[in-house]
């Protein structure tokens, strides 16, 4: 395939309680070497940036549908057509939820599965390259 990524920046709400909601930059990315997953990024601080991968089918279950268990969950959130996204991000370290539009995220996963279709993720990963990461020469 060798297209160089798909990029979303967008900014969402990161819910830091009841009454308290910080807006942060988030950074969707997906490249066809790893086309079953997700890269998803928020900047706490300039120097603090969290990091998360996590399944392409997951985000877009969770575009219409609660999805996820376990360390990452992403919901609908509200009534159409203003309809917001709901991520849920736990670790030992700490537990984040971030809002914001569903609309983008939307579009921008239709521009992921118009590069490689769901189903086809298999024909884009290059297992030779693969390979030759994992193991030792």
């Amino acid at each position: 395939m060798g297209f160089p990524g798909l990029e979303l920046k967008i900014r969402m709400s990161l819910v830091a309680g009841p009454d308290l909601r910080v807006f942060v930059p988030v950074r969707l990315y997906y490249k066809d070497t790893d086309p079953y997953a997700v890269q998803f990024s928020f900047d706490v601080t300039p120097d603090d940036v969290v990091r998360w991968t996590f399944a392409r089918e997951l985000l877009d279950q969770g575009t219409t549908t609660p999805a996820g268990i376990g360390d990452v969950k992403i919901t609908p959130v509200g009534p159409l057509p203003d309809r917001c996204l709901s991520i849920e991000l736990e670790a030992p370290d700490g537990y984040a939820r971030l809002e914001g539009s569903i609309a983008p995220v939307k579009e921008w996963l239709a521009e992921t599965y118009a590069a490689v279709p769901a189903g086809q993720e298999s024909k884009a990963v290059d297992i030779d390259s693969l390979l030759d990461e994992l193991l030792p020469h």
